[in-house]
């Protein structure tokens, strides 16, 4: 079970009422059902009253039932298979499924907002425009982050590198890196043993790893100098990922606007290229 809601049912255990443990005892029994019903759902199985579900969720430190869910949600992630969290998603049908994965993913640009010190992040984009070099991991389900983050951050300064897995080649990558380099480490639940390897292997070697991840409890957040943080919670069998393309498009952004002469003067010797490639269509009209 989540280890966090353990520990604060241990230490709140003397104080809660005998409602609440009763609570406490199913949300334990049931932690694979519990994540998914409403306060309302979860009171009746335990026949207390909403207002009672509250005030235990009050009890143990949560500012209300859709945070301990959350919390919950969030611990299922990293332990449920892809096709065991779509067994379990509610079947809504029609207009309101589509809606909302939306209304989802709006809640997570704005958890995710909030969240975000500017300060913060223009530390972050400091630190990679003073770097040497940028890798760049994040495996599975986060190395399309991982290829977005690499072009847009190698298409306005040299020396950006994808750290790729493909046909053995990652230690060959990461062979010379050191001190005056960064590594963008991408990882959210359920979190690659791989780009862990090669974030705690940076940081052997020097150097400075930023995690994107979901929490500042994450194993990646764990192993690394600085944490960006961006929420995915998702509908079905997948995470959502919109919050974490956004805050590349931030740092992207940053990036270019922290050394603009580079930036243009890159973007410009990319484009002449492409030219001679005829890559784009509008180009022959």
């Amino acid at each position: 079970m989540n280890d966090i809601f353990q520990k604060k049912v241990q230490r709140r255990h003397s104080r809660l009422t005998r409602s609440q443990v009763a609570l406490a005892q199913y949300i334990l029994q049931h932690d694979e059902e519990v994540p998914f019903l409403s306060s309302a759902e979860l009171g009746g199985r335990v026949k207390v009253s909403d207002a009672t579900v509250t005030r235990f969720c009050i009890a143990l430190g949560y500012s209300g039932y859709a945070n301990l869910q959350k919390d919950l949600q969030k611990w299922l992630q990293m332990r449920l298979t892809p096709s065991e969290r779509l067994k379990k998603t509610p079947r809504n049908k029609g207009e309101d499924l589509y809606l909302e994965i939306f209304h989802r993913d709006i809640q997570n640009l704005k958890e995710t907002s909030v969240g975000l010190k500017p300060d913060h992040l223009r530390e972050v984009v400091q630190t990679l425009n003073r770097a040497r070099r940028i890798f760049i991991v994040g495996l599975r389900s986060s190395f399309g982050l991982a290829a977005l983050a690499h072009s847009h951050f190698s298409s306005i300064r040299r020396g950006v590198t994808l750290v790729e897995s493909n046909r053995g080649m990652m230690p060959d990558l990461l062979v010379d890196i050191g001190s005056l380099d960064v590594m963008l480490a991408i990882g959210f639940p359920r979190y690659t043993r791989a780009t862990l390897e090669v974030a705690r292997y940076a940081r052997r070697r020097g150097c400075r790893v930023i995690a994107l991840t979901d929490s500042i409890l994450s194993p990646l957040a764990r192993t690394s100098d600085t944490v960006i943080q961006a929420k995915i919670n998702g509908l079905g069998f997948i995470n959502s990922y919109t919050s974490a393309v956004a805050i590349i498009n931030c740092l992207s952004a940053g990036l270019s606007m922290a050394n603009p002469k580079m930036s243009i003067r890159t973007l410009k010797g990319i484009e002449a290229e492409l030219r001679k490639w005829e890559i784009w269509e509008a180009a022959r009209f």
